[in-house]
């Protein structure tokens, strides 16, 4: 016990002559923490950012809904963007075909989409116009804040109504309730039934930028470039109970696929079966990736900084020859002296990690509320940070301590 209570003083002994060496040299002192700060607040930065992209991902895949596979007709060849004259087909019977023979599934939702202008009294916007089915709310979790969302029976009679996205609420109709107002889509009119709930934005996508209307209206009035067949589909969301149904759904939906087209063995299915979780197990990788290069070059100026701390050691240790002399003389230790230049290293780059840990949460609060962009800086990133600091103090400033314990008292005391 008294042993580690001599430690412990001993530790805090050095920690007291090291604030004083600082403060004797303030100046050199504050220009040398700058490399680490600037390293420390490089590298948290970089660790937010990629931390907040990973989030927005994360956020942008839970706006498609969960326990979802997505369905497109174009060959899952996985090299490359098909050819125009690759891409196959998908129609609303193999979505009914696959809610009767796969297990699992709660709701399938056909698509069409097709880009379309909006015209309103003195005011015009071009959007992203889906035509769907009730199913497609079911299935992607899309709600009318105001209003109603669509009914079988606008999609039977093909009814000329629209669900609106907020952006598009907010270009036609200000803050005025769109809901009983007139649109022209297309030079159509459509009456807005309903205003969706907003999904905010992520990765540049506005999810409220958009209007979703009958799939029946859509493929009648609004189609610029008309379907090879009466029923065909952009697309077919594919709703699961829940995550085990979706895995085991995914390959059936591809044989039941198969046998509908009469797709021979070993030849490439002629569409691509995706779900969410796939989908965000790619997205993450790629994040990580993103993230870890963002790291890698932050941490050159971390390098620099060390490099710049073992610098001033030496010159500290230069400086200093004669007082190392003289501790020596009365009795300290060679343990001592390099303890003493370690913990100075040491405090040195704990005191610019921390501010340099200050200035990227500061930095990060900033970007999110200009950027709308999430920038999180968790405790474990701010522990971590300071500590290796503290890590880079003790490695870069090894190698001047050895040098100063390594010093003759009789020549270090005769230096001038």
């Amino acid at each position: 016990m008294n042993s580690i209570v001599a430690s412990l003083a001993g530790w805090g002994v050095n920690v007291a002559i090291a604030l004083t060496a600082l403060r004797t040299n303030l100046m050199r002192s504050i220009l040398t923490t700058l490399g680490v700060m600037i390293g420390v607040f490089s590298v948290i930065l970089a660790v937010a950012v990629g931390n907040g992209a990973q989030v927005s991902v994360t956020q942008q895949i839970a706006t498609l809904g969960s326990n979802m596979a997505i369905v497109v007709p174009q060959p899952d060849s996985g090299s490359g963007p098909p050819r125009p004259n690759d891409r196959g087909r998908l129609t609303e019977r193999d979505g009914q075909a696959i809610l009767r023979q796969v297990s699992g599934v709660r709701a399938v939702a056909p698509q069409i989409r097709n880009s379309v202008q909006l015209v309103t009294p003195g005011r015009s916007a071009t959007t992203q116009a889906t035509g769907a089915t009730p199913e497609y709310g079911v299935v992607s979790n899309i709600n009318a804040s105001e209003g109603r969302f669509l009914t079988k029976s606008d999609v039977g009679s093909a009814a000329r109504v629209a669900v609106i996205g907020q952006t598009v609420s907010d270009k036609l109709f200000g803050d005025d309730s769109p809901v009983g107002q007139t649109i022209r889509v297309n030079r159509v009119p459509f009456t807005v039934v309903g205003l969706l709930e907003s999904k905010g934005s992520n990765l540049g996508t506005d999810n409220d930028d958009q209007i979703v209307v009958p799939i029946t209206t859509l493929r009648q009035r609004l189609l610029t470039t008309p379907t090879q067949g009466p029923d065909d589909v952009t697309l077919l969301f594919v709703g699961f109970e829940d995550e085990d149904a979706l895995l085991a759904g995914q390959k059936e939906i591809k044989n039941l696929l198969r046998d509908r087209y009469r797709v021979q063995k070993g030849k490439i299915n002629p569409f691509t079966v995706r779900t969410t979780t796939e989908i965000a197990e790619t997205t993450g990788q790629v994040t990580q990736i993103f993230q870890a290069v963002l790291v890698a070059i932050a941490s050159i100026s971390l390098l620099v900084g060390g490099i710049g701390i073992m610098n001033i050691m030496l010159v500290s240790v230069t400086e200093r020859t004669r007082e190392i002399g003289l501790r020596m003389a009365l009795g300290a230790k060679r343990s001592d002296i390099r303890n003493q230049f370690l913990v100075e290293a040491a405090v040195l780059c704990i005191i610019g990690g921390a501010i340099g840990l200050f200035l990227a949460m500061l930095a990060a609060t900033i970007f999110q509320k200009v950027a709308d962009f999430p920038a999180p800086v968790g405790i474990d990133t701010a522990i971590f940070s300071v500590a290796f600091s503290a890590v880079i103090g003790l490695l870069f400033g090894g190698y001047p301590a050895i040098r100063a314990s390594r010093l003759s008292p009789i020549e270090a005391l005769r230096s001038e």
